[in-house]
């Protein structure tokens, strides 16, 4: 009877585990000018269709990208979530969506040190159920540096000899000053020892950074990823995306673990949702030129 009782402890102990885990699904997706901006040109049967994938998503939670308020978002999603939008006066925000039936306690606060320039804030929210919480960044970072080399030096040679060469040089000087606020979220979240996210459209090959070996800071993930506890992992890294085709394979939207979050990663829960038809200018813009990519994880 005696050694039953180890079995029978861990059995318990495992079923206690098994009772009070949930999964919930986060997710991102930049829908390119959702709001009242002129390049929105968005008709009925579009609204439709983003709605249908949107149900097709199924999401917990899901950063948003381009977005411009939750009556725009509501266009989509509808009244199932409740919305947390950055406040800054332009379209293009950064937003989070959380299923109301989820039963997850969601904390926002704008994350205003990702305002450089030209750039977007972020939203820092802390999601809780049933004694447990993670921590989420959602970020839509600089766009146009997508694995030039960050460091100052670097960013003195580039070209600048006409209009796009001038817009890279300054989108990346703009991306180094925002890596030093993001760096500095992953170091005090680390500090914490909070699982965290860090979720959205970063605009940066992460790839490419790893690849060309950068240091601290030349590469966004360099930036960002230190070791031990916050050695980060993302799944986006080393897949291919079948967006439109795979016009471009190499990832720029991804969801971003630190160790602690990683425990909790589904495994091989990582997605992509692909649309329908082959690629076009027009498909990109109604629909999006990004398509939502997803990750499960226990809480």
């Amino acid at each position: 009877m005696q050694k039953l009782m180890p079995v029978l402890s861990f059995a318990i102990a495992l079923l206690s585990f098994s009772s009070t885990a949930e999964t919930i699904k986060v997710a991102s997706w930049n829908i390119a000018w959702l709001g009242s901006h002129e390049y929105n040109q968005r008709q009925a049967t579009d609204y439709q269709k983003l709605a249908r994938y949107a149900r097709e998503l199924d999401a917990d939670v899901i950063a948003l990208q381009e977005v411009e308020s939750a009556k725009w978002a509501k266009k989509v999603f509808g009244d199932e979530y409740d919305y947390f939008f950055t406040t800054k006066d332009w379209v293009q925000r950064v937003g989070v969506a959380v299923r109301k039936t989820s039963g997850l306690q969601a904390k926002a606060v704008e994350y205003k040190a990702l305002d450089q320039g030209l750039a977007r804030r972020g939203m820092d929210v802390t999601l809780s159920k049933n004694g447990k919480s993670v921590r989420l960044l959602a970020v839509h970072m600089k766009s146009g540096c997508f694995h030039q080399p960050l460091d100052q030096a670097s960013i003195a040679k580039m070209p600048n000899n006409d209009d796009k060469q001038a817009y890279a040089k300054t989108a990346c000087a703009e991306l180094a000053k925002q890596a030093i606020p993001l760096e500095a979220w992953v170091d005090a979240r680390a500090s914490e020892g909070v699982p965290f996210l860090l979720v959205g459209d970063f605009n940066r090959r992460f790839v490419n950074d790893i690849a060309l070996n950068y240091s601290e800071v030349q590469g966004l993930w360099q930036a960002i990823d230190d070791q031990g506890a916050e050695a980060l992992w993302a799944p986006t890294i080393h897949a291919e995306s079948k967006c439109w085709d795979g016009k471009y394979k190499d990832y720029i939207d991804h969801i971003i673990f630190d160790p602690k979050a990683k425990r909790q990663y589904v495994d091989n829960s990582f997605a992509q949702l692909v649309f329908d038809g082959k690629y076009s200018k027009h498909l990109s813009q109604t629909l999006s030129d990004h398509c939502p990519i997803s990750v499960q994880l226990t809480l």
